[in-house]
């Protein structure tokens, strides 16, 4: 009968043996379960931080935005402001402008001391109403009649003996359209100086 080559331990020291291997194994399982929690903890923080951080940014954002919105919007109710206070200061000078057109227009001094005299008839051809009507870019003035203050005059082709008839258009009825004209043009220009000032970095 052979011999085991390694012989037969006491069985005090076989169970010392069991033991410490138990004890071994078990404190790499703690050792492994401590890591484990500790590594889940750190990750769990770190992402708690992250999260925190672009809340904090996000919410730094939506502030920066509010405040360039709220900018924006003061900027465009001052245009909006001084836009209509120029048009209401213009629209007082055009009244202005409107009740001294009879006084301006249907009589004058021929000299400095001498009495008001009726203004000689002025005559305005209608291809001079035309060319001032195609001037001002109306649509259609060189192809058709041109509009005058009495509604619609007679239309007449360039260099022919119809041009040089009266259109029926007196001084008063160019000033009136100067002030329509200027209404326009000044309206116009409030408008575009109100877009100005809206954009960011132009001052009202």
């Amino acid at each position: 009968m052979l011999k085991p080559l390694i012989p037969d331990l006491p069985s005090g020291l076989t169970l010392g043996l069991l033991a410490c291997l138990v004890c071994g194994a078990a404190g790499t399982g703690i050792g492994y379960g401590f890591g484990y929690r500790h590594a889940a903890a750190q990750g769990t923080a770190s992402l708690e931080t992250l999260k925190r951080t672009h809340a904090e940014q996000a919410g730094a954002a939506a502030e920066q935005a509010l405040l360039r919105y709220g900018q924006q919007v003061e900027r465009a109710n001052q245009a909006e402001a001084l836009m209509l206070a120029e048009r209401d200061r213009h629209a007082e000078q055009i009244q202005q402008l409107e009740e001294r057109i009879p006084h301006v227009s249907t009589t004058y001094r021929p000299a400095a001391a001498a009495a008001p005299v009726a203004i000689p008839h002025c005559v305005f051809t209608v291809g001079w109403l035309r060319d001032y009507n195609t001037a001002l870019g109306v649509p259609g003035a060189a192809t058709g009649p041109v509009a005058s203050h009495a509604g619609q005059a007679p239309w007449a082709a360039a260099g022919t003996d119809a041009e040089l008839l009266e259109s029926g258009v007196s001084p008063a009825d160019i000033l009136a359209h100067a002030q329509d004209y200027g209404r326009w043009a000044t309206n116009a220009a409030s408008q575009v100086t109100g877009l100005l000032n809206t954009k960011e970095g132009c001052t009202p």
